[in-house]
């Protein structure tokens, strides 16, 4: 039943998880035409972080009237566009202006940035994503002698950098910040799991102390009664209770142990401290726990035995 739960517990888990690591990638669920392609992506700007992974070149498309108020919009919130480019991939025209727009750039050193055009950087300026008074990524990445800058230029660009631009190293090529965020899931969910196993084992009932060893007496014993030592410890116990009555002693009793009385085995407390407790096999006299909570038996030498002690 404890397991059913647990697990049950991790599925929700995972239901509840999963779903909300968001798809990354250039086509993602918005298609169409740049201009279309921007407007789906901006629609979720206002309400947290969009991630979009440039993985093939993407044109520019459409027109500077398409584009315009779509622009503008995705300039408002541009802190929440994120912008990855792997190694290898040319961004194109449209993934350039991409990386304009973004509030957060991710460059591969190898990746190939495509020279924005004249035209393109007016039309960026005019929504306020280049500035003609000051030097900015538009400086960098518009028109030039070459038709693609390389992204080890961007990030040793000083002007970029002051625009949160990082760096993908070689060596972490294909493992974006979104791999990490599985790994860090996964190790918190097999943590998880570590926990419930450690509550499941620690409210399983013990078995009791030398249960596996036990003499062999002339009679079966056919039945197992535990109950908690915590209360005791190595406390000196009180008297016990009611008559008492003769037991045989199946473990050590160092101060508890077990007894056998009328074929079940009972936990017993040693109520002689002084004296050296006795052996399994002994025969020793128990008496009911002065405690009404408590099923922990008393054990004492025999009648005889206690009694030229008491004298």
């Amino acid at each position: 039943m404890r397991r059913s739960l647990c697990f049950t517990v991790l599925a929700g888990i995972l239901i509840a998880v999963l779903p909300s690591i968001p798809a990354t990638g250039v086509e993602g669920a918005c298609g169409g035409d740049f201009p279309a392609r921007l407007k789906c992506w901006s629609g979720g700007l206002s309400g947290g972080t969009v991630t979009v992974t440039v993985d093939h070149a993407l044109p520019l498309g459409g027109t500077p009237g398409d584009r315009e108020t779509i622009l503008r919009g995705t300039v408002r919130h541009q802190a929440n566009l994120e912008v990855q480019v792997p190694a290898g991939v040319s961004t194109g025209e449209g993934g350039t202006v991409l990386l304009v727009l973004a509030g957060r750039r991710l460059v591969d050193p190898d990746a190939r940035i495509d020279r924005l055009s004249p035209k393109t950087v007016k039309e960026l300026e005019g929504v306020g994503a280049c500035h003609r008074d000051s030097r900015d990524l538009c400086d960098v990445v518009g028109p030039g002698r070459t038709a693609q800058v390389t992204g080890n230029r961007l990030i040793t660009t000083e002007q970029v950098t002051g625009k949160y631009t990082y760096v993908v190293a070689p060596a972490d090529k294909g493992t974006d910040y979104k791999t990490w965020l599985l790994i860090g899931m996964s190790a918190l969910l097999a943590l998880l799991l570590a926990a419930l196993v450690y509550a499941v084992r620690r409210s399983r009932p013990l078995a009791a102390p030398g249960i596996g060893s036990l003499p062999v007496s002339d009679e079966p014993t056919t039945r197992l009664r535990t109950t908690s030592a915590s209360a005791y410890g190595r406390r000196t116990p009180v008297p016990g209770n009611g008559p008492a009555r003769s037991a045989l002693v199946r473990t050590d009793l160092h101060p508890q142990g077990y007894v056998e009385l009328d074929r079940v085995l009972y936990r017993a407390v040693w109520a002689q401290p002084g004296r050296p407790a006795p052996a399994p096999g002994s025969r020793v006299d128990v008496t009911d726990p002065a405690e009404p909570d408590s099923d922990v038996l008393y054990a004492f030498p025999p009648a005889a035995g206690r009694h030229a002690h008491a004298r």
